[in-house]
């Protein structure tokens, strides 16, 4: 009988499994695994215990529910938050740790599909890091190690996102190259440097390889908000002004911050500041948009006008201009924001993912004209203006692109080796 391992990438936005055939050493392909499934979770609201819809299919039945139920976008990203153990759902609590195990639950139940076999053993990707605070790092793996058991693991391993992406990437290679691999995900945008060798691949001993990893928990997601800000938040009335006593005061930037995150939204569905929107709507210069930020948080429409949001942001990768538009009768949105604009609102997250970029480099002493290749991964590295910083430190000949989406979780299968050294003597 075949030894399985699997291979598990649990992003911030999306999710893919791989599987690793230890027994003939290597990757197993079947259209039952194939690809990513969104990172969304939705429980319907119901007196009785049932299971999530996940996937893309959990957006789609949000929306048809008129989003009255619990959605979950990005759970990885709460790991690291000691203050949220816990969530009451339908009368029933779950831990942090019993709602990422129930992603990690479905995709081992589709690899079980493929090898026929309660497969125990595991790789888990994570970010280089989870947090800047060590203690809050070690939380979130330890919070997802538990996770795993909870789903069914028993031997459980992590690997670097991108040191995954660069093993990925070490199977398509002829010869030995020194590369650069930026995963840039939902979350967090990592960073390694590999000496990888194909003559190399599958031995149980690669840490002398590794030559630097790092990260920061900058990328799509903040991208998304920066456009929140700056395109969209005016129409929820930034920059009004209100009449106070005679004198004209401008809104608050605080209401507004808040909203530059769906998720965030839910908080402001509070008595004092609903009543604080329904007098902005009489006192302000701008009724109208206080009108659609009451409907915004009454509709429960945060999640639906970000999913726009995130459109606009992926067709800018390939096109100059892109539309944002949103049709709730009570929040009519058409707007067009160019790639020279989306560039604009966001270069101050571009450079702080390339300002920390060269300060990895320089701190581990390696300069750009020593790294032969440069692999970009993640839905994130397609954007236009990061790309372009990549390309000025380092040459258009250099990069390289890889399967955004499902490169990461190829590589942690193929960590297979290190993990497991007694399945491969």
């Amino acid at each position: 009988m075949d030894t399985f391992i699997y291979g598990i990438d649990f992003g911030t936005s999306n999710s893919a499994i791989t599987i690793w055939n230890a027994t003939t050493r290597s990757l197993v392909r079947d259209p039952r695994i194939a690809g990513v499934d969104a990172t969304f979770m939705y429980f319907p609201y119901t007196t009785k215990r049932i299971a999530p819809v996940l996937g893309n299919a959990a957006k789609l039945r949000y929306v048809e529910d008129e989003m009255r139920g619990r959605f979950f976008q990005a759970i990885k990203t709460i790991l690291p938050y000691q203050t949220f153990t816990e969530t009451v759902i339908n009368n029933q609590t779950y831990t942090i740790e019993d709602l990422v195990a129930i992603f990690l639950q479905s995709l081992k139940a589709r690899g079980d599909a493929v090898t026929q076999q309660d497969v125990k053993r595991v790789i888990l990707g994570r970010p280089a890091v989870f947090s800047a605070d060590p203690a809050e790092d070690q939380i979130a793996e330890e919070r997802l190690h538990r996770a795993a058991q909870i789903a069914g693991f028993t031997e459980i391993h992590f690997q670097y996102e991108p040191i995954a992406a660069a093993f990925a990437y070490e199977s398509r290679i002829t010869k030995p190259e020194r590369v650069l691999v930026g995963d840039f995900g939902g979350g967090t945008s990592d960073f390694t440097v590999v000496q990888l060798d194909p003559a190399r691949q599958g031995l149980t001993d690669r840490m002398t390889d590794i030559l630097a990893t790092g990260g920061i928990p900058v990328a799509g997601n903040k991208y998304d908000a920066t456009t929140m800000w700056h395109k969209v938040t005016p129409l929820f009335g930034r920059g009004a002004t209100y009449d106070s006593w005679g004198k004209q005061l401008e809104v608050p930037d605080s209401l507004y911050r808040t909203i530059c995150q769906w998720d965030q939204i839910v908080f402001l569905r509070n008595a004092k500041k609903m009543d604080l929107l329904w007098r902005l709507s009489g006192l302000s210069n701008d009724p109208p948009a206080f009108e659609r930020f009451q409907a915004l948080i009454k509709e429960n429409q945060g999640f639906a006008l970000f999913q726009r949001i995130e459109a606009a942001k992926i067709a800018l990768t390939t096109m100059v201009t892109a539309p944002i538009t949103f049709t709730h009768p009570k929040i009519p949105i058409d707007l067009r924001i160019t790639r020279s604009e989306f560039n604009k609102n966001s270069a101050d997250l571009t450079a702080e993912i390339t300002g920390y970029l060269d300060k990895f480099l320089a701190d581990a002493n390696i300069a750009p004209a020593g790294i032969e290749t440069v692999f970009l991964t993640g839905g994130t590295s397609l954007i236009r203006s990061l790309r372009a910083e990549f390309v000025t430190r380092f040459g258009q000949d250099k990069i390289r692109d890889g399967e955004e989406f499902t490169s990461v979780a190829d590589g942690l299968a193929l960590s297979a080796p290190l993990f497991f050294p007694e399945l491969h003597a």
